[in-house]
Parts: C-alpha cells; structure tokens; sequence
C-alpha cells in the first residue's frame, strides 16, 4: 500500500478490512538485546538488516526504546491487546530489580514530563506522544485512540531517582486487518496534519556525529513568526526514530526556557544525532494559532558518510 496524503492519524484510519492481516517486527527484540550488548562491549553490532551498530562511545547516542529491559528495570504493560478506534487507556508499569514498581522518579529540569510516553506502529506510521499520569499503585495511565491496527511500539523514558537515565519499549498488539505504510526515502516537506500550514525539513543526518535540523513554518508561502512554547520553553519538540528496529534518538531544540508570552519563527532548529546509517523517521510537534500541530518527515542519512 503506498502513501497516502494527510496526517498520521487519517493515514491509519483510512486502512479498511480489505487489508491483509500481518503483524510485522522488522526486528526482533532478541536481535535488539544481542546487538545493544555487542555495542556496548566496545564491538560492532549487526542489526539483521544489513545495518551495523557501532560500538558504543562518547559520540556514539545509543537506540533507545529497543529493549524491554535495561539496568534492572522493566517496562511492563499491565495489558497487551487494545481496541481499534475506541477510546482506552494505556497502562504501564516500571519494576525494579525487586520486582516492585518504582514510584520515584527525578525530574529532568527542563519542563519536559517525568515520563516521555509515546507509540508508534511497526510500520513507523501513527507516532504520537502521550500525557501518562502516575497512580499510587506505581501505575501509570495514558488516554489512547489507536488508529490503526497492528503491532504498536509503547515508548517510556525515565529517569528513576537514584537510577540512569533510560529508554525502554515494548510491544503492544491492536487487532484486526493491517497492511503497512510504505514511506518515501526521502520526505522533507507537508501539510502539518489537517491545517494550512507548511512545514520544511532542511539539514542532513550524519551517522555518528550531531547534526543540525531546521523546520521552517510558512502559511502559502508567507512565513509564520508566532510559534509558541511547548514543552521546555522550545518551540518546538522533534523525534527521530530509525525504521527497522524502531531505536529513537535524542532530538535536542537549540532555543528553551521561553515564557509563555514569547513568540518565534519561522524556524526551529534542533540537535541531532544517530549512530549509523539508514532511513529515519522524523516527527516534529510545534504550536501556533493556540493549535499542537504534527508533522512526519523521512530522512536518509547523508550520502558518502
């Protein structure tokens, strides 16, 4: 099935039961935990696709949300199956070494939330981040519509106090009839969903090293200048996640700590930095007109390096 114009959301609604069903996990998670311990024994990983990790360095960000599991903690869905197009909730728990959940959790500093909750679909269709609240039970609840069906990516990053910093994920199944996305190799410029305005992606993605991205906003070619704070006093919030195996990296905006009253445009510029050459998914958050607007992107790594 080929692309199909629109935002995320339409483009996963739009699938009908003509669909073939297949579940697909372009890598397994087995393949991500024997890679990930190659890397970080100072060797170099093949991640099955042809794609070789590096090992594991200063420069070198390491993929996050490909393991369930990491320095002792687990990240547990309290379930796997979720209705298709039906309001849910998404509801997780992270244990430690003892098996209990953890309910201390540091705060990063930046007002960014303590829990960075998102989902995508194996496909890399549908990325959406979510707003998920602890209980006293050390469950944490997150609203959800899914889109589409299929296997979807549950993404949590966390610091627990006294803990490093992690990335995990784990697979959850939505089902029914699925047939994938095919995306462009190359994608740098749309719609931001169903609004009129239009977002470009400039810059290249440099395997093992930091790149610089630019999002320039305009609205029929007129650039927008009253970009909002979201998350952190950014202007915008930016994901990058590599098609495969699902890893995301660090995207790092250029310009925090904004009042709420300020204002910016008509571009953003980030940070970025990936370990090894592949195609990427790129996925921006930005607010303007009192609207969240999201935009998909896909970027090969740079020719040549």
């Amino acid at each position: 099935m080929g692309r199909i114009a629109g935002s995320a959301a339409a483009r996963l609604a739009g699938f009908g039961a003509a669909s073939v069903l297949v579940f697909t996990g372009a890598w397994t998670a087995g393949g991500a935990l024997d890679a990930m311990a190659a890397a970080e024994g100072g060797e170099t990983a093949e991640l099955g696709d042809g794609r070789v990790l590096p090992a594991a360095g200063p420069d070198v960000p390491q993929p996050g949300g490909v393991t369930s599991t990491a320095a002792g903690y687990t990240l547990t869905p309290t379930r796997l199956m979720y209705p298709w197009r039906e309001a849910t909730e998404i509801t997780f728990t992270v244990t430690g070494s003892d098996g209990e959940p953890v309910t201390r959790f540091d705060t990063r500093g930046d007002g960014s939330p303590v829990m960075d909750v998102a989902v995508i679909r194996r496909d890399v269709a549908g990325y959406t981040r979510l707003r998920a609240e602890a209980g006293p039970d050390g469950v944490w609840r997150a609203p959800m519509t899914f889109p589409g069906e299929g296997v979807w990516r549950l993404y949590a990053a966390f610091t627990p106090t006294g803990g490093p910093a992690l990335d995990l994920g784990v697979d959850v199944h939505v089902p029914g009839p699925y047939g994938a996305f095919r995306f462009d190799h190359e994608d740098r410029s749309g719609l931001c969903g169903p609004s009129d305005q239009q977002v470009r992606l400039d810059g290249a993605l440099l395997p093992g090293g930091t790149s610089r991205l630019f999002a320039t906003v305009a609205r029929d070619g007129v650039p927008v200048t009253d970009l909002e704070p979201v998350d952190g006093g950014a202007f915008g919030s930016l994901t990058v996640v590599r098609q495969g195996d699902l890893a995301r990296f660090p995207v790092r905006p250029e310009v925090t700590g904004a009042d709420a009253d300020d204002r910016a445009g008509p571009g953003i510029a980030f940070s970025a930095s990936v370990p090894a050459a592949g195609d990427h998914r790129l996925f921006l958050d930005y607010r303007s007109d009192g609207e969240l607007r999201s935009c998909e992107f896909t970027l090969p790594t740079a020719p040549g390096s």
